[in-house]
């Protein structure tokens, strides 16, 4: 209940993405929006503007009607990850356990993206990481507030 896909910036809001890194967000900026139809999703993107103007972190938050997470379809978004991570980078693909259904990072751009449950999916971006913090750890703690 309240999760709505298509107001990514509802399921994570700038309240908690503030806390998690440690400063404030002046706004956030909704986009890519797209309403669910009775056999495609409902997706959007959030942006979470700092006080300088610079995006300090991104979601991107997914709803399918027809339940469509399955093992395949998130190999699959794994895979496509891992392959373009290989054209400029050496660095793998981490799989993140006991995170939903199944969860990864992209390393170097602390992107994870987690299959909450058979029709949910969130990618938490963070794009300014505070001083001694991780990307990792602040993406993880901002995808289990937003239900992972």
């Amino acid at each position: 209940a309240g999760w709505n896909a298509a107001d990514a910036c509802s399921v994570l809001d700038k309240a908690a993405v503030a806390t998690a890194l440690g400063q404030g967000v002046k706004e956030t900026q909704l986009g890519f929006v797209h309403e669910a139809g009775a056999a495609d999703a409902a997706t959007s993107e959030c942006s979470y503007i700092g006080a300088d103007g610079a995006t300090l972190a991104i979601a991107m938050t997914r709803w399918s009607p027809i339940n469509d997470n399955s093992s395949a379809s998130m190999d699959g978004a794994r895979n496509a990850a891992a392959s373009a991570l290989k054209a400029f980078s050496d660095k793998k693909i981490e799989d993140i356990p006991a995170l939903g259904k199944a969860a990864f990072l992209v390393p170097g751009i602390d992107a994870l993206t987690v299959f909450i449950d058979d029709a949910r999916m969130i990618t938490v971006t963070v794009q300014k990481v505070p001083e001694g913090g991780s990307g990792k750890d602040i993406a993880i703690a901002l995808a289990k507030t937003a239900g992972a």
